[in-house]
């Protein structure tokens, strides 16, 4: 297999998967651990937190986001703050519950790679984190020129 085609399939492979389906978890608790994990890394970077800004961070259009949003606040994952002038964006947060959700979903996450990489040594472990880690910092890059 070609190197770009390598990339390329391991993206779709685990795109399709992102959900966590027969992984012990659900595609609407994947899509509400998307918003909420947009939401705190945005809020890391920036004040306030826009449905747009969160758009841009999981590639989505506006309208697909804001339903996201939509969905994780009737959930009581985020919260949406009405601004306080005309025009400007609303403002997105996180809850307890959106918080504690991203704290089991991180300890999924970590459980998930251990059973994908058993029996790996830790060195090839830590260097793949390594590459994914760059590959996104590579892309980020690309995005932001």
């Amino acid at each position: 297999m070609a190197r770009g085609q390598a990339l390329f399939g391991f993206v779709r492979f685990w795109s399709r998967r992102w959900t966590g389906a027969g992984l012990g978890a659900d595609g609407q608790r994947g899509r509400d651990v998307m918003v909420v994990e947009a939401v705190h890394t945005l809020a890391g970077q920036r004040q306030p937190t826009s449905v747009n800004d969160v758009a841009r961070e999981l590639g989505l259009d506006q309208s697909g986001a804001s339903r996201m949003v939509t969905g994780a606040e009737q959930r009581g994952l985020v919260v949406r703050r009405v601004p306080g002038r005309v025009g400007a964006a609303s403002a997105v947060s996180t809850t307890a519950a959106g918080e504690e959700l991203l704290r089991q979903a991180h300890a999924w996450q970590d459980d998930v790679l251990g059973r994908l990489t058993a029996g790996w040594p830790d060195e090839d472990v830590e260097t793949l984190i390594v590459l994914m880690e760059r590959l996104v910092r590579a892309q980020n890059a690309i995005d932001s020129v």
